[in-house]
């Protein structure tokens, strides 16, 4: 959804307060009839301890290569159950992935969200877990009418009706005379939203899911780029090439499948978003926390002695599977970065693998997958994506009365996102500002360029130095400052680009054309006889969100449960 409504957002909300949220927005889209079907899709899978009794595995060892929100679901739920649990992990001082902080501050009060930055109302399991853990949200702001739209040099206030935009820049553009008096909002709402209410709500249900077959609807749309259905739809050129500059993320996506946007509208995320107090590593860390204690209080209603004891080897590069043929047992090989190439083996009665990919494919596999997964795994997509931020000694976006939201721009750092974590009290989506004006000269972190695709790795190929210039300079045009202004502001800065990231060469999975025909169903089916199965976000239906990534893990853990089950 692209215009939002005035609407104060409360800290913490119940599940009763965000589905309100999620009502209200499928109301303003002419759909309210999803609100149950997205609920059901988004839940959490059912409790393992429903399918077996707690510590009924004990003594079954599980393999599971990566410690990111996948690979520490699948230990927290395996736990209960008593499986003997060993992670291996990559890196050698964090945990979480994708969940990425940086603290500027020791305080750790200025901090930059390398990784996950929101989470949408309707994610079930991302804030099943959050309630688990008892952690703390407030509202991500995701607009502000004092932001900035910037193209082709013009620049206009980013409101609510799209007035200015259509004053200022639409001249620059060859539109239709029917486009050049419709709303920029209104047009990319045309094009996510009119596949979605040509089909009945049963059918857009299927989105949410899994499969191995598609209904007939959903499958022809997975044929088409995103420019291709932009043009089906009957959008000029200028109309697709100005949308690519007031939406960066969709421009430089054009040529992916036009499902990935589509799931994302059908479960209404780009509106009534929240991020987790302090950081989202508070989330990974509530798992290492949990998963290390004796005695976790997430847990309380197991006994201690049923629970599954779990071994964290950090530092810890999988190089090789393999099946061990008398036995169904899996053979884990791995290198330990203080050990130069020596290579160390355990064997293990299940294994899950969590991490990407575009990281899977450097792992030895004897036998191979079966072939689709093994075509999967070569031609998955994964996009670039890289953040800059700034750590500013003032917070100069307020004085124009920005606090919050992105502005957005055609210029090679893509978006600009003006994300305050200190700010925890009641926040009006329209009105934020007015609370806060005494604050006006604290330092503040700026999300400077969030960009993917293809403007990411050009940018970020750039020297350092270089590289932060840049930044610097498109800045500055973006808010009309004077060149130079940025060098006696910004005191520290922090980048990360993702293709770079040691284990995971992408920022996330976002299938091309076909690909969700194609792979979404042989990337989950297990392996070597029902013994290696798959998680992470790339195995799910919401590529990139936390909500992927968690839900995959559970339904791994669960997967096992039910095999062993079967077995036992």
């Amino acid at each position: 959804m692209y215009m939002e409504e005035s609407y104060m957002q409360p800290n913490n909300p119940s599940n009763e307060e965000r589905y309100k949220m999620l009502k209200r927005a499928l109301e303003v889209l002419n759909r309210p009839e999803d609100l149950e079907n997205i609920i059901e899709m988004m839940s959490p899978p059912r409790d393992i301890t429903t399918i077996l009794p707690e510590g009924s595995c004990k003594g079954i060892k599980v393999g599971i290569i990566g410690a990111g929100l996948a690979g520490l679901s699948s230990a927290f739920e395996l736990r209960k159950l008593g499986f003997d649990i060993t992670i291996f992990e990559m890196q050698e001082k964090r945990i979480g992935g994708r969940i990425y902080t940086h603290y500027f501050d020791k305080d750790e009060g200025l901090y930059a969200e390398l990784g996950a930055m929101r989470i949408p109302v309707s994610h079930e399991t991302t804030w099943h877990y959050i309630n688990t853990f008892d952690l703390k949200t407030s509202p991500f702001i995701q607009s502000d009418e004092n932001t900035y739209i910037y193209i082709r040099h013009k620049r206009a206030k980013n409101d609510l009706l799209g007035k200015d935009v259509m004053k200022k820049i639409y001249p620059e553009f060859k539109l239709t005379p029917k486009e050049r008096v419709t709303p920029w909002q209104k047009l990319i709402s045309y094009v996510l939203t009119t596949p979605l209410l040509n089909m009945s709500p049963e059918v857009r249900k299927e989105i949410l899911k899994v499969q191995q077959e598609y209904p007939l609807e959903i499958d022809y749309l997975d044929n088409f780029s995103t420019r291709k259905m932009m043009e089906k739809l009957g959008l000029s050129e200028g109309a697709i090439e100005l949308i690519s500059g007031l939406e960066p993320f969709i421009g430089m996506s054009y040529y992916n499948s036009y499902f990935e946007p589509l799931q994302e509208e059908y479960n209404v995320e780009n509106l009534y978003r929240y991020k987790i107090d302090g950081g989202f590593v508070n989330l990974s860390n509530s798992f290492y926390k949990s998963l290390m204690s004796k005695k976790p209080r997430e847990v309380f209603n197991i006994k201690e002695k049923n629970l599954g004891k779990v071994t964290l080897k950090t530092g810890s590069t999988v190089v090789a599977l393999s099946k061990h043929n008398k036995d169904d047992k899996v053979i884990v090989e791995y290198k330990q970065h203080n050990k130069s190439q020596e290579r160390f083996n355990q064997t293990f009665d299940f294994v899950i693998c969590s991490i990407p990919f575009a990281s899977l494919r450097n792992v030895e596999l004897f036998p191979m997958f079966s072939n689709e997964k093994m075509q999967a795994i070569k031609e998955v997509n994964y996009m670039c994506a890289q953040k800059v931020f700034f750590l500013c000694n003032k917070r100069f976006w307020e004085e124009d009365g920005i606090y919050g939201g992105a502005s957005s721009t055609d210029l090679p750092i893509g978006k600009v996102w003006y994300v305050d974590q200190r700010y925890n009290s009641k926040i009006d989506n329209n009105d934020c500002h007015n609370k806060k004006k005494n604050k006006s000269n604290d330092k503040g972190v700026l999300l400077a360029s969030y960009i993917v695709g293809q403007d990411a790795l050009r940018l970020g190929n750039l020297d350092e130095k270089t590289k932060i210039e840049s930044v610097k300079r498109q800045v500055e045009q973006v808010h009309g400052l004077k060149r130079g202004y940025l060098d006696s502001v910004v005191e520290d800065v922090k980048i990360i680009q993702w293709e770079r990231e040691q284990g995971f060469y992408g920022g996330y999975c976002y299938f091309m054309p076909s690909q969700h025909r194609l792979f979404s169903y042989p990337m989950i089916t297990p392996e070597y006889d029902n013994r290696v199965y798959f998680a992470g976000e790339h195995t799910s239906v919401l590529h990139a969100w936390c909500q992927g990534a968690l839900s995959s893990g559970m339904k791994a853990a669960n997967e096992i449960a039910q095999y062993c089950k079967f077995i036992m």
